[in-house]
């Protein structure tokens, strides 16, 4: 949808019970604060009583009284502490209402609306009052904004992150949204899912609430930088169910559920490690994107493979040069916790493997050796979190040496950096270590030489289940692929193939075409890589690790920094 230009800026009004709000609801007016052109004109207090009712009434009910004593005495994440935003919010009008209670609905008065709209607020973003109806829904150009964290398709009411955990669902979600009259329906602003920390519901409320804090500040940046804003006639409609605050009995089953779950966390911590290995199938793009769902043969898989249980071999890249395909891979170490880049020449003829060697090796981790020719010279950017910024290098053939070229982006700590020139531009996608799995970000540069600045939707996409990149993007009869991890009931479960529809300096979409499925007998594959007729990829598999047993035991002992 069009709307009026707001290229110079937006103003924005905040709803909040009292001056005291959680802390991520400090840190999100904050962003939004910082945001360029995004300016607070009003703060409105709610004074109603209907509010102190609805607290009275609720402190009764014996039926919940295990939940609230929990809630209150050991349900204590740092970012629902309160903090004051008197000082943040400065000297901007505060305009006291008091709502009108009709049925389960809170209504404003016409009065404080026109006080509202004097104020000449452009949205206004919710974090008090509740179940609002009536004129102040569109009382702004851009209406009310809220959080609503939990999948509206699936759990609506409360508690947040909590039912995900009882129901045993992998993913918990989260939406900014922008309310209307329909309980049932919402215009969607920003929509994530996140992999469920069963073990912990502190833990799997904090990393909701702390990866979509920054959601307003996103799309205002959205709306400034693109002046579109999603049509306000056309919600998202729901039947999921509504959850209310749990029983007693069934809080106890939550738990013991909890128990077993952190048992089983610290058990798989300690002995069972994630084992990779690598391997080259015949398989052109054309093969996998045909298919809805593509399952690797592991009969014909050549494997390559380390030896014992303490190494792995991971992120596989490849290129070809003359008749042989170079295979690029992260040479791991449990007993080092460090990996290392190092390669084996692959023979397309007799499909036999050279002796590895070692191409890059550092004092922080290195992976997913990201490998492409330009201009008839052949690059690397392995990731380097520990190091804090993207790096590309280059390959010297003879010596089979990685060179130290430049830093392509100084301090950013990005995760499987990928590069793509598309449209005489390019264009480097990654996962920030804050977001490992979830968060994908753009940066680009009109040339390789030049700085990359990020793209101005940063993230573009928010999602366990197909944000980490999984390989190099590629090309097919025109169109632009891009393979990324599904992480949401593992890390690296399984691979997921986009095509990419928008590619741009201000925009991204891109739709799911293909699954990719790790071999029989194996629980993971993270990256795939095409050169020639081959298809170079990764497989894991859980083992027991002595290395990383020893090192898990010692930290948990607290014998280890």
């Amino acid at each position: 949808m069009s709307i009026r230009d707001y290229s110079e800026g937006l103003n924005f009004a905040i709803m909040i019970d009292s001056y005291y709000v959680n802390q991520w609801q400090y840190d999100s007016i904050e962003s939004l604060m910082r945001e360029p052109g995004v300016k607070l004109v009003a703060l409105i207090l709610n004074n109603s009583e209907t509010r102190k009712y609805n607290k009275r009434a609720l402190s009764k009910s014996w039926h919940n009284v295990l939940f609230k004593c929990y809630q209150r005495s050991l349900f204590k994440p740092k970012i629902i502490r309160k903090k004051s935003i008197e000082e943040l919010a400065g000297n901007v009008p505060v305009i006291i209402c008091s709502t009108e209670l009709r049925g389960e609905y809170e209504y404003f008065h016409k009065s404080d609306i026109e006080t509202i709209q004097n104020c000449r607020p452009d949205f206004i973003i919710s974090f008090g009052f509740s179940n609002i109806r009536g004129e102040i829904l569109t009382a702004t150009p851009l209406g009310i904004w809220a959080f609503h964290h939990g999948d509206e398709q699936k759990f609506r009411g409360y508690p947040h992150a909590f039912w995900e955990i009882y129901t045993n669902d992998h993913k918990t979600g989260a939406i900014l949204h922008r309310l209307t009259e329909d309980t049932d329906s919402g215009i969607i602003l920003r929509k994530g899912h996140f992999k469920t920390i069963d073990h912990s519901w502190s833990l799997n409320y904090t990393q909701v609430v702390e990866l979509t804090k920054r959601w307003p500040a996103d799309v205002c940046r959205e709306i400034i930088n693109q002046n579109t804003f999603p049509d306000a006639t056309k919600g998202v409609e729901t039947i999921a169910q509504i959850y209310n605050m749990p029983g007693n009995t069934t809080f106890f089953l939550f738990l013991l559920k909890l128990l077993n779950n952190k048992i089983r966390y610290h058990f798989n911590e300690l002995f069972s490690s994630e084992i990779w290995q690598t391997g080259v199938i015949k398989a052109r793009t054309a093969d996998i994107i045909g298919e809805l769902t593509y399952t690797i043969d592991p009969l014909e898989v050549d494997w390559y493979a380390a030896k014992g249980k303490d190494k792995y071999y991971a992120d596989s890249f490849a290129i070809r040069l003359s008749e042989r395909l170079l295979l690029l891979y992260e040479d791991y170490s449990y007993k080092d916790r460090l990996g290392k880049i190092s390669a084996v020449w692959f023979n397309e003829r007799d499909f036999t493997f050279s002796e590895p060697v070692t191409l890059l090796e550092e004092p922080w981790h290195l992976s997913y050796p990201f490998i492409f020719k330009h201009n008839n010279i052949i690059y690397c950017i392995p990731s380097c979190i520990d190091k804090g910024s993207i790096d590309l290098y280059r390959l010297d053939v003879q010596t089979l040496k990685l060179v130290h070229e430049r830093a392509l982006v100084k301090g950013v700590s990005a995760i499987d950096p990928t590069l793509i020139f598309h449209q005489n531009h390019w264009f480097l996608f990654f996962t920030s270590s804050k977001a490992a799995n979830v968060e994908l970000h753009i940066w680009h540069s009109d040339d390789l030489d030049k700085e990359f600045i990020p793209h101005v939707l940063n993230p573009v996409k928010s999602n366990i289940s197909n944000s980490r990149p999984a390989g190099p993007l590629f090309y097919l009869d025109g169109r632009l692929y891009r393979p990324s991890q599904d992480c949401s009931r593992s890390y690296g479960g399984r691979v997921i193939i986009h095509e990419v529809k928008v590619l741009s300096e201000d925009s991204f979409l891109e739709m799911a075409v293909s699954v990719l499925e790790p071999p029989e007998g194996f629980n993971g594959l993270h990256t795939i890589s095409f050169a020639g007729d081959f298809m170079y990829f990764d497989a894991k598999k859980s083992a027991f690790s002595p290395a990383s047993f020893k090192y898990h035991l010692k930290r948990k002992l607290g014998l280890t920094k």
